[in-house]
């Protein structure tokens, strides 16, 4: 075992929050560390690689081909196949590629980056953090956990508590026949996905990303009934990858902020309920951690409450988890007849601000004039 290395910043996870994190963090000039327990920086979990453009604007990466599969709409359709399109262009990305391009760029800002080092423990000592791997002990001035749901940042900090989770499972299907290549499709209904939602999202006309999420059920056995739905398309189908995992939407857990260190990204809870979404909240929520971690090494002064300067950075996401933490709560109550009447009733921007969080309370105040989605949606929204 090497002797005790240390840095200004120690980061755990290699995920969008992760390479993040460790990258604003060398950009303000301290010493930073990326620690990541598999062989390759990628997108290891299942996750819908379909974002907004505003991500890749955040993460300051360029659109390019590499990165950017192709660009889509969406199509939203109830458990009765009401279908309601959603023409604002977001993308399909490489979420690997898009990934390793953020690492790239942590890299070129000096950050050191480990693959194939898996954090084991983690203790304090005095004022700094002691990280240990199989290969040595790392000492941490800030130490940042980025290192998913079943963190073990989390855990070496006494943090017991964890955000509901969905259980998630994907496919990637070759040899399908999509009829809809350019679109991203989500499918809803207590039938098809209870507690959660369907997907297809295409890659290319012959390769899709179809998965699930779902609670109160096996997420697998709701997947094929949903894949055999669609014999037309995914019928003589095969799959490529398949992979499961927890998606946390049950909200920011009560403290992410500790003296020394940070969770951020999965492990925090920085994740919208409704949608499951991951990727654009993680990225913001690691640039706002790695520049907060960096500045107070800078400042010699690495307690709870300098370091909770993060909050306030952060504040528009988090105020965007909690409202759509409220939309999921007020849906999940619904039958499939409600989706379905609310499926006629909602239009693109209407579903796109209860799904992200956004101006719940315009969409609120239009449900209150319908007097079945009064009673069951709108006053609970507002």
């Amino acid at each position: 075992m090497s002797a005790r290395t240390g840095y200004d910043v120690i980061v755990v996870g290699g995920g969008p929050a992760g390479v993040s994190a460790a990258k604003a963090a060398a950009r303000e000039g301290v010493s930073a560390l990326l620690l990541e327990k598999y062989p390759t920086i990628m997108a290891n979990k299942p996750c819908g690689e379909a974002v907004s453009k505003e991500t890749l604007a955040t993460a300051e990466v360029k659109p390019s081909p590499r990165i950017v599969m192709h660009e889509a709409y969406a199509l939203v359709y109830s458990p009765s196949m009401i279908e309601v399109e959603i023409p604002q262009i977001g993308y399909n990305i490489n979420k690997s590629l898009f990934i390793q391009e953020i690492a790239a760029q942590a890299a070129e800002y000096g950050a050191d980056i480990h693959v194939r080092e898996e954090v084991t423990s983690v203790a304090r000592e005095n004022n700094h953090l002691l990280v240990r791997t199989a290969r040595g002990v790392y000492v941490a001035k800030v130490l940042i956990g980025a290192d998913g749901y079943n963190s073990t940042v989390a855990r070496g900090l006494g943090v017991a508590e964890r955000p509901e989770p969905i259980p998630t499972v994907q496919y990637i299907m070759a040899n399908c026949r999509l009829k809809h290549p350019d679109a991203v499709r989500f499918y809803l209904g207590n039938r098809i996905a209870p507690g959660g939602y369907a997907w297809i999202f295409p890659r290319s006309e012959r390769l899709a990303e179809v998965g699930i999420g779902v609670r109160g059920g096996v997420a697998k056995e709701y997947l094929d009934r949903f894949v055999s739905l669609f014999s037309d398309e995914l019928g003589n189908a095969k799959i490529l990858d398949y992979r499961g995992a927890p998606v946390p939407i049950g909200g920011v857990i009560s403290e992410t902020v500790f003296d020394g260190a940070m969770l951020v990204g999965d492990a925090a809870g920085h994740v919208i309920p409704l949608t499951g979404a991951g990727i654009h909240s993680s990225v913001a929520a690691g640039l706002a951690a790695g520049k907060v971690a960096a500045k107070a090494v800078l400042e010699e002064d690495t307690s709870k409450q300098r370091l909770s300067e993060f909050y306030k950075l952060y504040d528009g996401w988090l105020t965007r988890i909690r409202k759509s933490l409220k939309a999921m709560r007020a849906l999940e109550k619904l039958s499939d007849e409600d989706l379905d009447t609310l499926a006629h009733v909602l239009k693109a921007d209407d579903i796109l601000d209860l799904a992200n969080g956004l101006d719940v309370a315009r969409v609120a105040k239009k449900l209150l004039a319908h007097p079945i989605l009064a009673m069951k949606l709108a006053r609970s929204l507002l």
